[in-house]
């Protein structure tokens, strides 16, 4: 049961994560370019986990998942969902490899989520950890 939970979010986490990026602009995170396949598969994702989760045998067995390790599955997946996005977006992006203007390089810069308006995730991390370099 845990491990069918730990699934369900991870899925379902994906899922909004695109229906999240495209509305608000985060390209780095897209895994289309087009805004109408991106939140048909975001939403696709979603249902597929909760139909997996809710159709599979054994839903109404008792089992032995209390709340502070529900938590903690929760919490846990949804990261893994965020990384996971982060770096089969970065994938994605990198086989295309999209033109990046002057302008749109020096925010690639920008520090936390913003960074991802113009970069990619892994593009991201990289440029962070060369600026962190530069300055030490």
């Amino acid at each position: 049961m845990a491990s069918d939970y730990f699934i369900l979010v991870l899925i379902a986490s994906i899922g909004l994560y695109q229906i999240v990026a495209i509305t608000a602009k985060l390209d780095g995170l897209c895994f289309f370019k087009r805004p109408l396949p991106q939140i048909v598969f975001g939403a696709l994702l979603i249902a597929g986990a909760y139909i997996w989760f809710f159709t599979s045998d054994e839903r109404n067995i008792q089992h032995q998942v209390e709340g502070s390790q529900q938590l903690g599955l929760f919490l846990g997946a949804i990261v893994a969902g965020y990384v996971v996005t982060g770096i089969i977006s970065s994938a994605i992006q990198a086989k295309v490899k999209t033109r990046v203007d002057n302008s749109q390089k020096e925010k690639a810069h920008e520090i936390g989520v913003e960074s991802l308006k113009t970069n990619t995730f892994l593009g991201s991390i990289r440029s962070r950890m060369k600026k962190e370099n530069k300055k030490g």
